[in-house]
């Protein structure tokens, strides 16, 4: 039986995004794991802390841990803290939303024209 070729197409293309998209995904770690060599007060100025980094590292090695990093640095609510503790907001504040976040282009979706 022959494939169709078409299907063969198809099958080259969506192994090849898997490979990108797995070399994106470990450029993205290595990044993550260069936070580790950063100051306690430099972390903080980005909104990370050690704990922070080093639970996003502990992800399985499928998953980008700069998209939770970018989450906790900009206040969203993350279901839990990768130290294990549990996020919760302070008595009287408020969960980071839009507003919050002010007009920074990140806050922003990504429009594709």
């Amino acid at each position: 039986m022959a494939l169709v070729p078409g299907f063969l197409t198809a099958l080259v293309l969506a192994a090849a995004k898997a490979v990108v998209r797995f070399q994106a995904v470990l450029a993205n770690r290595r990044a993550a794991q260069e936070l580790m060599n950063w100051d306690h007060r430099s972390l903080k100025d980005i909104g990370l802390s050690r704990s922070d980094v080093r639970g996003a590292l502990q992800l399985p090695l499928t998953e980008d841990p700069t998209k939770l990093l970018s989450l906790i640095a900009a206040g969203r609510e993350t279901p839990v803290r990768r130290d294990g503790a549990g996020r919760t907001q302070p008595s009287g504040s408020v969960a980071a939303g839009k507003d919050r976040l002010g007009n920074l282009p990140s806050a922003e979706p990504a429009l594709c024209a």
